[in-house]
């Protein structure tokens, strides 16, 4: 029973790494309708923000984590000028590549600037312990999933208790729409971006203890983040989080329990199976094109 218990706290931690990164994949899809496969490389950027700051740059914890989570808004706001800007105007397809170019070239930048040897991002609570129902559980996969389960309210706050939400939510409904009210359309879709990729930072700061940060750790984040959208819901934001959640505990309980050689096979399997006999996910959203 304290197996089980250990692998579902570290489950659920690393499903919410990825339900972190499939939030902010649903929030750029939403604001743009454009599928960033490039949200992987974002939690890589995170993570590499964080060792670049944190372990390179000898900053303290709570500081290196503040700058590394502004070099992520940062990036947020380049990527939306640079990138998204100006193939807006372009078929979806057009955007699409545009997204996975840029990954492979963050990928390479980050081999460039760091190398291919992998770093370790130190926790603020390194080598603390929890005993929960008789299971040794570290402090830090607690802790994961509290930030997790406390950004998630932010963002509902956000979205649903604040002007600039709403504002948001409309720009999502109907971008023509929201513009003839006199929305700032353009500063609403730069911050989607933003805020996805702030999202993608703290993800990647996260997960920086619980993996080795290495530059080609955002491709199986990708995958991951999309099967949590498609189980979940594509396009929905708790369908992100419930996918995500599924995706972390079924690759450790199925690494433990099945054989690690298949703790992929069942996330994905499942992915396929939602595809085939319920295509709207767990929470049934349904996907409409942009009007």
């Amino acid at each position: 029973m304290a197996d089980f218990i250990q692998l579902c706290v570290n489950g659920l931690a690393l499903g919410s790494v990825y339900a972190l990164a499939a939030i902010g994949f649903v929030i750029v899809y939403a604001a743009t309708g454009v599928v960033n496969f490039a949200a992987g490389q974002f939690v890589m950027l995170g993570t590499f923000a964080g060792v670049g700051m944190i372990t390179q740059g000898a900053l303290p914890l709570g500081l290196g984590y503040g700058a590394a989570l502004a070099a992520m808004a940062l990036f947020g706001v380049l990527f939306f000028v640079l990138v998204y800007l100006p193939l807006r105007k372009s078929p979806v397809v057009t955007i699409i590549i545009g997204t996975v170019a840029i990954g492979i070239v963050m990928q390479n930048a980050v081999l460039l600037g760091f190398g291919s040897w992998p770093f370790r991002l130190p926790s603020p609570l390194d080598g603390i312990m929890l005993q929960i129902g008789g299971a040794m559980i570290t402090a830090h996969a607690v802790m994961v999933v509290a930030v997790t389960a406390l950004l998630i309210g932010l963002i509902w706050l956000l979205f649903y208790r604040t002007a600039l939400g709403i504002g948001m939510r409309a720009v999502a409904q109907d971008v023509e729409a929201a513009r003839l009210m006199g929305l700032p359309v353009n500063r609403l879709l730069a911050l989607s971006w933003v805020l996805a990729a702030m999202l993608a930072g703290i993800a990647g700061l996260l997960l920086g203890p619980m993996w080795f940060a290495d530059v080609n750790m955002g491709d199986p984040i990708a995958l991951k983040a999309f099967a949590a959208t498609i189980i979940g819901g594509f396009g929905s934001l708790p369908g992100a989080i419930a996918g995500g959640l599924f995706v972390g505990l079924a690759e450790l309980l199925g690494a433990s329990y099945v054989s690690s050689a298949y703790k992929d096979l069942i996330a994905f399997g499942a992915m396929i199976l939602f595809l085939l006999v319920r295509p709207q996910g767990v929470f049934g959203e349904r996907i409409q094109d942009r009007g």
